[in-house]
């Protein structure tokens, strides 16, 4: 009996770090705001700004991905909000703009995303 209550005592544990694991793991939804700016001639050539806003705007519609760049620097890939989307479409319009963008940041292995929700 004693065996049999120490077994389902570890079943517990491990089944309540697992659920622990899995919210640590959950994107958290946060609101950036920052410049919209095309990943190739950024990486490249740092460029942005409105400038650049009619290269950002080609470079997006060719497919490009696109990126925002934070007052501090930081740089976040762009995704769409569901899968199989992008979120080319919805800010094509706002390419070397500042904006504020809703969604939930994931990191991994050094890179950086926000699954974008909204924008304003």
């Amino acid at each position: 009996m004693k065996n049999q209550s120490i077994v389902s005592g570890l079943a517990i544990v491990t089944l309540l770090s697992a659920a622990a694991i899995h919210v640590l793991a959950e994107p958290k939804e946060v609101t950036l705001e920052g410049e919209i700016i095309d990943l190739h001639c950024y990486m490249i050539n740092e460029n942005k700004g409105p400038g650049h806003k009619t290269c950002a705007i080609q470079c997006a519609k060719a497919g490009n991905p696109i990126g925002l760049l934070t007052a501090d620097g930081e740089i976040y890939l762009l995704m769409g909000a569901k899968k199989h989307t992008t979120s080319n479409d919805i800010l094509i319009e706002k390419m070397a703009s500042i904006v504020s963008l809703t969604g939930a940041v994931s990191k991994k292995k050094g890179v950086q995303a926000l699954y974008v929700a909204s924008v304003k």
